[in-house]
């Protein structure tokens, strides 16, 4: 599950502080993760561009994305991904070892409608928190284990995952997003009544009104 026990890190002195909370979040990816990161996207989205994604590259075991495709006239598409074997493999060949991307596969994939008018809130309030989170000029940190990287209105934001503050609320709804995607059909209203909650949650947090 996207929803697990964070990979311990020590948080460098450039994570950015928000309040008590710190976060080790920033933009564009961590130094040497790109092209792997880049591969893990191309197998789960291949040509098509979302309008808001999630993918979680994991110290060890199957990567795995969120993506939220916009519609035409009508309900959006939830999309979540997981690959069938690790994408990252690192082969032994003594002085001529490396690391391969197996990218020759197929994920696993659920999709399902969401509402529209859910989905635009989400890319509009991820956008607006990742953007607090991880403000223009803060450079995605250096990270040794789980590398989570979000886009959302074409801008990459990538590093630990958050567990505290706003970010902990999209690692609550990026969970949600997940249990509709793979649950039953006459559990998805819920999710959507669960997720409205979280986000009027996050607003909260955002403006600094949150209990």
């Amino acid at each position: 599950m996207l929803i697990a026990a964070a990979v311990a890190a020590a948080v460098p002195a450039t994570a950015l502080a928000w309040g008590s909370c710190s976060v080790n979040l920033g933009q564009g990816w961590p130094p040497a993760v790109g092209n792997y990161g880049g591969a893990v996207e191309k197998l789960f989205d291949g040509a098509t561009t979302p309008a808001l994604s999630l993918v979680t590259l994991p110290a060890r075991g199957q990567e795995s994305g969120l993506a939220l495709l916009p519609g035409k006239g009508g309900d959006w598409t939830l999309r979540y991904s997981r690959a069938e074997e690790r994408v990252y493999q690192w082969v032994d060949g003594g002085a001529r070892g490396g690391v391969q991307l197996r990218t020759e596969q197929t994920p696993e994939t659920f999709e399902v409608p969401i509402p529209a008018a859910l989905a635009q809130r989400l890319v509009k309030d991820w956008s607006q928190a990742l953007g607090r989170i991880a403000p223009q000029g803060a450079n995605a940190p250096v990270i040794d284990g789980e590398v989570l990287s979000f886009v959302v209105g074409g801008v990459r934001y990538s590093g630990a995952r958050p567990s505290c503050g706003a970010g902990e609320l999209l690692m609550q709804q990026a969970a949600l997003l997940i249990e509709a995607s793979e649950g039953k059909e006459k559990k998805r209203e819920k999710r959507w009544n669960e997720l409205e909650s979280s986000l009027d949650e996050l607003q909260q947090t955002l403006a600094g009104t949150a209990g």
